[in-house]
């Protein structure tokens, strides 16, 4: 699947309403491939990890 479509669906399982991560306090849509692949897999594994930005 490419990113483009990876960032369009997890969008809906990885924000709320507002469009907020729901892993790290970052807004989704600022999220690049790789924070959109971390963000993800934390909150698929119940991950509890720091951002990847840090």
């Amino acid at each position: 699947m490419p990113v483009s479509e990876l960032h369009t669906t997890e969008l809906a399982d990885h924000s709320d309403s507002a469009g907020a991560c729901a892993v790290c306090p970052h807004p989704w849509h600022e999220h690049d491939p790789l924070g959109v692949r971390y963000c993800t897999a934390t909150a698929a594994s119940a991950l509890s990890r720091g951002c990847i930005c840090r």
